[in-house]
């Protein structure tokens, strides 16, 4: 229970908030410039919510069931593993994101900013070290709750 407290409060006051700003105030980028957020703002950031919390809660429940089978370093190899992929999406995705603009300015090549250049470079620095940090309470929290159980 400590543990599903200490990730909840990771999702809830870090993960959803970064991805919210990020929806709410460059979304056409955040979304890789996949759908126009223009249109039927709402819908796009109501899914792209719950697809976080969906996977955040199905990371959660897929680790809880492997440590309750002992299986940590199963846990340890398929987080770094989504590490690995996670990170491999920004090289994979660097066209798109090097430039930070509207869908429209996207799809018709003007007016857009260059990402290092951009607030979202900024802000996006910003996050990634509370984000950082925060993750590493919470393995930390996890990981002292799971040898504390052995």
């Amino acid at each position: 229970m400590e543990a599903f407290l200490a990730y909840a409060l990771f999702v809830g006051f870090v993960l959803l908030p970064t991805a919210i700003y990020f929806y709410v105030f460059h979304g056409d980028w955040f979304l890789f410039y996949g759908v126009d957020t223009g249109r039927a703002p709402w819908v796009w950031g109501l899914l792209a919510s719950l697809l976080l919390l969906g996977a955040a809660s199905l990371g959660f429940w897929l680790g809880a069931a492997l440590c309750r089978a002992s299986r940590d370093v199963a846990v340890r190899r398929i987080a770094v593993g989504a590490l690995f992929f996670a990170l491999a999406v920004w090289p994979l995705g660097w066209e798109r994101l090097s430039v930070v603009g509207s869908y429209r300015q996207f799809t018709r090549d003007y007016g857009l900013t260059a990402f290092f250049a951009s607030p979202a470079f900024y802000s996006g620095l910003a996050m990634l070290t509370i984000i950082g940090a925060a993750f590493a309470w919470i393995v930390y929290r996890i990981d002292r709750h799971t040898h504390d159980r052995a």
